[in-house]
């Protein structure tokens, strides 16, 4: 290491600060015997640091039952570990000051920082396991070191930035190469100099190689690594490589299967918008939909050629846009039914393939999706349509209250019109034998090939399928009815 490089970074005036009450929180936190009281008046003395956290905890994310109007009440109900990493967080943010036009990728930074941090506490928390507020702040804390070396060194350290062409993983070569120095270590020995407890120490500095962590708090450490593997599979440009080595990891480290590591970055996809919205930082996910449009159908051709099951949800994880993965259900919302509807009437049309769009309506008498009866009936439908449609490739989405979609391409008609029936019965039955009588109606519309004529457009597919969910309906309902295009506009027929 060199150490008049290390030196110079180090006794840099503009390096990252955490304010005093950050300092304060910490100091008192690390007593075992810290007053509930006492500790919540140092944040309250902080009143715009006590009002973000207060928005936070009353957020979705948290799902509280119960406003939340203290920080005092804050920490009974959700306890320190939470509080605390809120605090750390957004004074960690506040101590990045973004300057405008000076060449640093502040969006960049950021992103990577706040879904590996959602993504790694998301996926502790599938385990059952308690650092999961630690490892959130050891995500966004891990990279400072990055932000001390561009602080100290200027154009110099972004000249290296830019050599790696983007690529976060040639990043600390290229650092030792020209400054014998690496940002691991460098944000680690911040980290200390803030007094930070090793539990967040240690993840900064092995953060790049969680396998050469100490014993005593590998288990952050590895949480961190998977976290950027979450970030990896979302935003990477290598994405099912990044995901079959979070497959094996969280497996490794975590005992995860591929279905619950699926949900999760459901979960991380969804929270770490909600997360970034709640800091006021810009990640730059919104606005890219179309990049990940292209992106995703590109993916979905390498997951279909290799015709290998990862435990469901592969659309889902290409589609990537965190706002519209609804955490409750698991399914994509309006924005994700749009991206199916197009892609699956591209198919019909260019190729000539047959594609299907199911328009699904559960009944469910004196229930709402969003009552405290009504939300294990959603969950329970909304698992039986991902168990039913996700090996037929399906883009699968709950538009609101009872409704729902599934868009198909390239599956024959008669695979699709058994699945909805066979899902219809498999529906029906899981919510009766749960105390609930529900009635499913289904609408389904094939085209492409010979079946396109009389669509002229996507709208007109989502109109027949309404017209045959329609039908269903008037039949008594807990029926399937396939829409004929032959037939005219009102055409339908039972299944």
């Amino acid at each position: 290491m060199n150490s008049e490089m290390l030196e110079e970074i180090l006794a840099c005036p503009s390096l990252p600060s955490l304010p005093m009450v950050a300092l304060r929180v910490i100091e008192l936190c690390s007593d075992p015997n810290v007053k509930i009281p006492e500790l919540a008046k140092t944040i309250q003395n902080d009143q715009a640091l006590s009002a973000k956290v207060l928005r936070t905890v009353n957020s979705s994310f948290y799902g509280l039952r119960e406003r939340c109007g203290n920080i005092n009440k804050a920490l009974v109900m959700l306890g320190l570990s939470p509080v605390k990493a809120l605090v750390l967080g957004f004074s960690l943010v506040s101590s990045v000051e973004i300057r405008e036009g000076d060449g640093f990728d502040y969006q960049d930074y950021w992103r990577r920082g706040m879904f590996t941090a959602v993504g790694a506490k998301c996926l502790v928390e599938a385990a059952g396991k308690k650092y999961g507020d630690e490892a959130f702040i050891a995500g966004l804390l891990q990279d400072i070191g990055v932000m001390a070396m561009y602080r100290a060194l200027g154009e110099e350290y972004l000249a290296v930035l830019k050599s790696t062409g983007g690529d976060h993983r040639k990043l600390v070569r290229a650092e030792l190469s020209s400054f014998e120095v690496q940002h691991p270590d460098i944000g680690a020995m911040l980290a200390q100099r803030w007094k930070l407890p090793d539990a967040l120490v240690l993840p900064v500095k092995y953060h790049e190689r969680p396998t050469a962590a100490p014993n005593q708090h590998v288990e952050i450490v590895q949480a961190v690594g998977l976290g950027n593997l979450v970030h990896d599979v979302i935003l990477g440009t290598e994405t099912q490589d990044s995901l079959r080595k979070l497959y094996a990891k969280a497996d490794q480290w975590l005992g995860l299967k591929s279905d619950v590591v699926d949900t999760s970055l459901e979960r991380a996809r969804s929270a770490t918008k909600a997360m970034a919205d709640l800091f006021k930082l810009d990640i730059g996910v919104a606005g890219e939909t179309e990049a990940i449009e292209r992106k995703a159908e590109s993916e979905l051709a390498k997951v279909g050629a290799e015709a290998t099951p990862t435990g469901g949800g592969a659309i889902e994880l290409l589609l990537i846009d965190p706002a519209d993965i609804n955490p409750a259900t698991g399914l994509m919302g309006r924005k994700g039914f749009d991206w199916g509807l197009r892609r699956a009437y591209r198919v019909a049309k260019e190729d000539g393939d047959t594609a299907s769009l199911l328009n699904i309506v559960a009944d469910v008498p004196g229930l709402t999706p969003d009552s405290e009866a009504g939300r294990p009936v959603l969950a329970a439908l909304s698992a039986a349509l991902r168990k039913q449609f996700t090996s037929l490739g399906a883009a699968i989405c709950h538009l609101g209250g009872w409704i729902f979609t599934v868009t198909i391409a390239g599956s024959s008609t008669t695979e699709i019109n058994r699945a909805a029936d066979d899902f219809r019965k498999a529906a029906s039955k899981l919510c009766t034998d749960s105390g609930h009588g529900v009635g499913i109606s289904i609408g389904v519309v094939h085209f492409g090939a010979e079946l396109a004529t009389g669509f002229a457009d996507a709208s007109s597919i989502v109109r027949a399928a309404a017209s045959a969910t329609q039908a269903a309906r008037t039949a008594g309902g807990n029926c399937v009815k396939i829409y004929e295009s032959s037939a005219g506009a009102s055409g339908a027929k039972a299944a």
